[in-house]
C-alpha cells in the first residue's frame, strides 16, 4: 500500500512541480512576512536572499528524504525480482534529482537485468560481473574506475563482503596517492593544490592517521599566504592610485584574517587618505559655492573615518551660508523689482508730460490758426499808423538836432537830422537843417 502511494505521488510529481513554482512567490512571500510569526520583518536585501537560501535548503533536505523512502522502495522491488516497476521508480527519482547515484546504480542494473526469468541467480551474476570488472580495472591500474564498478556491488548486494573488502581497499590506495601528491606540491609551496589532494585523501578516507592536523597547519598557512599575496596586490593598486580597489581588496584580507595587522594600519591609513581627499574636495565646492557638493563630500569622508563631529561643523557652516546667501538674494530681488518699478512710474510721469506737452502745443496751433483769420483785417490800418508815427519820430528827431546845433555839436546834430531825414524825407525842418550844416562845413573849407 505505501508502494502504491509513493507511485502516485511521483505520478503527479510534474503537476506539482508545476504547481509550485506557480505559488512559489507567494510562499516566499509568505516565509518573509515575518511579522506573522512575531520575529519581526526582514529589511535588506541581503538578509532576504539569507532567509531565501535557507528556505530552499529545508525545502531540499525535505526532497532528499522523500527521494530517499522511495529509492528504498525501489531497492524493495528489485530484491523481488519487480525489475519494470523497480525502473519506473528510479527513474522518477533521477526526473527529480539527476545527480542521485544510488537510483542511478539501480537504474542501470534494473535495465539489465529487465527481462529476466530468474531474479536471484540473474542479480547475483550481474554482481560477479560488476565484481571481475571491477578486478580487471584494478589490475590495470584504473582505480578510479574499479571503485566505480564495486561501489555498484555493494550498493545492489549490501552483503558481498568481497566488494566491500576491494572498495575499501582501492580507496585506501587512491587516498595514500592523494596524499602523496599532497606532500609533493606542499614540498614545492603549491598550498592550495596540497589541500585539494589531502581533502580529496579525507573523502576516500575519514580516518586517515594524522591528516586532520595536517589540513588544518596548511591552511592557516594557505590563508596567510593569501593574505599576504592580497595585501600585495593592495599595495600595487595604492601605488598606481587606484585608491578605493585597494581598500576593496584589503577588505578581503581582513574578511579572512580579521587579526591582520599589516592590513589593518593599511587601511586605516588609505581611509584616512580618502576621507582627507573628500574633505578637500568639499572645501573646493564650498570656495566656489556649490554647497551641495561641498555637503556630499563631507558626508562621504565620515564614511572612510573621518571625525562625525568636524563634518557636522563643515556641513552647518555650507548650510548657514547657503541660508546668508539665499537672504542676500531674495533681498536683491526685492531691491530690482522697486527699482524695476520706479523706472517703470518714471517712465509713465514722462509719457504724461510729453503727452501733456503735445496736448499745450496743438492748443497752440489751434489759437495760431484763429488769430491768423483776424490779421488781414489789421494789416490795411497798419501802413496808414506806420506813416503817422514816421512823421512824428522824424519831427522829434529834427528837435534834437536843433538843441545838438545850439551847443555847437554839429556832428550830432548832423546825424539827427539825417535820420529825421530818413523816417521822413519831406520833413523840410531837418532839410534846411542840413543845408546850413553843408553851409557851415563848406565856409569852413
Amino acid at each position: 500500500m505505501r508502494i502504491n502511494i509513493l507511485v502516485a505521488l511521483l505520478a503527479l510529481a510534474p503537476g506539482s512541480v508545476r504547481a509550485a513554482d506557480v505559488r512559489a512567490h507567494d510562499t516566499e512571500g509568505l516565509f518573509l512576512d515575518m511579522s506573522k510569526l512575531n520575529l519581526g520583518t526582514i529589511s535588506s536585501e541581503d538578509d532576504k536572499k539569507k532567509y531565501i537560501y535557507t528556505i530552499q535548503l529545508e525545502k531540499s533536505r525535505v526532497t532528499r528524504k522523500t527521494l530517499k523512502n522511495v529509492y528504498e522502495n525501489a531497492f524493495d522491488l528489485y530484491r523481488k525480482g519487480q525489475y519494470e516497476a523497480a525502473n519506473d521508480l528510479t527513474r522518477k527519482i533521477l526526473a527529480i534529482d539527476p545527480g542521485y547515484s544510488d537510483a542511478s546504480i539501480l537504474n542501470r542494473a534494473t535495465i539489465d537485468l529487465k527481462g529476466s526469468t530468474k531474479p536471484r541467480v540473474s542479480e547475483k551474476r550481474l554482481v560477479e560481473e560488476r565484481f571481475e570488472e571491477g578486478m580487471a580495472l584494478y589490475r590495470q591500474g584504473r582505480l578510479v574506475e574499479a571503485a566505480q564498478r564495486w561501489e555498484e556491488c555493494s550498493k545492489l548486494a549490501p552483503s558481498n563482503l568481497k566488494s566491500h573488502y576491494w572498495l575499501r581497499k582501492a580507496r585506501t590506495e587512491m587516498a595514500e596517492e592523494h596524499y602523496r601528491k599532497g606532500r609533493q606540491a606542499y614540498r614545492q609551496h603549491r598550498l592550495r593544490e596540497t589541500l585539494d589532494q589531502w581533502y580529496a585523501a579525507l573523502v576516500l578516507n575519514p580516518r586517515y592517521p594524522r591528516l586532520t592536523v595536517e589540513l588544518a597547519k596548511v591552511e592557516a598557512e594557505s590563508r596567510e599566504q593569501d593574505a599576504n599575496e592580497k595585501l600585495q596586490a593592495a599595495l600595487n593598486l595604492y601605488s598606481q592610485g587606484l585608491v578605493l580597489e585597494s581598500l576593496k581588496m584589503l577588505d578581503e584580507v581582513l574578511s579572512s584574517g580579521p587579526g591582520n595587522v599589516k592590513a589593518q594600519k593599511l587601511q586605516a591609513e588609505i581611509r584616512a587618505e580618502v576621507a582627507n581627499q573628500h574633505i578637500a574636495e568639499g572645501r573646493r565646492y564650498y570656495e566656489s559655492r556649490r554647497y551641495d557638493k561641498a555637503i556630499s563630500e563631507w558626508k562621504h569622508a565620515v564614511e572612510y573615518g573621518y571625525d562625525p563631529k568636524s563634518a557636522d561643523q563643515l556641513v552647518a557652516r555650507a548650510k548657514e551660508q547657503m541660508r546668508r546667501e539665499e537672504t542676500a538674494k531674495k533681498r536683491a530681488s526685492e531691491v530690482a523689482k522697486a527699482r524695476a518699478e520706479d523706472i517703470k512710474k518714471q517712465k509713465a510721469e514722462e509719457e504724461s508730460a510729453a503727452a501733456e506737452a503735445r496736448r499745450t502745443e496743438e492748443e497752440e496751433k489751434a489759437k495760431a490758426a484763429a488769430m491768423g483769420q483776424q490779421a488781414p483785417a489789421a494789416a490795411t490800418a497798419l501802413p496808414a499808423q506806420s506813416a503817422e508815427s514816421n512823421k512824428q519820430a522824424s519831427q522829434q528827431s529834427y528837435l534834437e538836432g536843433v538843441i545838438y546845433y545850439q551847443k555847437g555839436d554839429y556832428e550830432k546834430a548832423r546825424d539827427k537830422w539825417l535820420h529825421a531825414k530818413q523816417l521822413d524825407p519831406a520833413n523840410s525842418d531837418a532839410l534846411a537843417g542840413l543845408e546850413k550844416i553843408e553851409k557851415l562845413y563848406g565856409a569852413g573849407q
